[in-house]
């Protein structure tokens, strides 16, 4: 009998530490070649970007030297000019400059009131400002404060009305104490600095805030004769004036009237303030002469 020949011997099996290790192998490999490639490709790239920025380069040089008429790199594309209605180009307008076109409507409207209102106005041929806080003094008896003014007054401005206005400035010390300064109080101030009303009528809480004696004319030296008169104030408790402006109550111990020196203010002339107070002093003096009682009287 014939003997079978031996049986071929096995290869060892690969362990799974080492089918690991093969694969991270394959895989760096790949990922190198991928790297490889992609490197490749944008030196490519960057070789063909910079060609073409020589090859720009190079018509625009001839561009501007006239070597070359036109270049399609250079191309300019005109834009398709639009035609538009008569009342598309309005809307147009508008649209764009709708905030610039209100602010302006604003403006005029603003300076139609102004004028018309100026032109409309009366202007007074004189000023009384009534410093003090007493709101139902002036609401209840500010016209007719007004009308006894206007019996001493003539037609100053030529504007063939005769006119005399109240100035109001609600102030006083009280209004300090529990406000501060206010706009009131800067009205009042504003007042003062101007020269349009020297005759005051006031009371000891708005003397708080300037100084009578060196605002106000001496009355002493033409008017000493009334008992009314207390320095710079001609005092108006005691008289018939509260009668005559239909104030039902007694008038205050403390308000007065008086007339500001003349001076140079911040916001008027001398010159100006001096035709203001030649207008004021006469009707002062009427004013006096009608309500004051003097010393020889019983």
């Amino acid at each position: 009998m014939k003997k079978k020949p031996d049986a071929s011997p096995e290869k060892p099996r690969k362990g799974i530490a080492e089918t690991a290790r093969e694969l991270e192998e394959k895989q760096a490999q790949l990922l190198a070649q991928q790297q490889e490639e992609l490197h490749r490709q944008e030196e490519a790239a960057r070789e063909a970007y910079a060609d073409q920025i020589r090859q720009e380069r190079v018509e625009l040089m001839q561009l501007r030297q006239g070597v070359i008429g036109e270049s399609e790199t250079f191309r300019e594309e005109q834009p398709e000019e639009k035609h538009y209605t008569i009342w598309q180009k309005i809307s147009n307008f508008f649209y764009h400059n709708s905030w610039w076109l209100g602010i302006a409507g604003l403006l005029v409207g603003i300076t139609v009131f102004l004028t018309v209102h100026t032109l409309m106005r009366v202007q007074p041929d004189m000023i009384i400002l009534l410093a003090s806080d007493d709101d139902s003094f002036y609401a209840l008896c500010g016209d007719r404060i007004a009308d006894v003014f206007e019996q001493y007054i003539s037609d100053a401005n030529g504007d063939g009305k005769v006119k005399a206005e109240v100035y109001y400035v609600p102030i006083s010390g009280k209004n300090e104490q529990t406000t501060g300064l206010s706009g009131d109080h800067e009205k009042f101030y504003t007042e003062l600095m101007a020269g349009e009303a020297v005759l005051m009528i006031s009371d000891k809480d708005a003397d708080a805030f300037f100084s009578p004696e060196d605002t106000l004319v001496d009355l002493e030296p033409a008017f000493g004769s009334y008992q009314e008169t207390e320095g710079v104030r001609f005092m108006l408790s005691d008289t018939a004036f509260g009668k005559d402006i239909d104030w039902v109550e007694p008038v205050d111990d403390d308000i007065y009237i008086g007339i500001r020196a003349v001076r140079k203010t911040s916001l008027d002339s001398e010159e100006r303030m001096q035709k203001t107070y030649d207008i004021a002093y006469p009707a002062l003096q009427a004013f006096i002469q009608e309500y004051g009682t003097t010393e020889t009287a019983e």
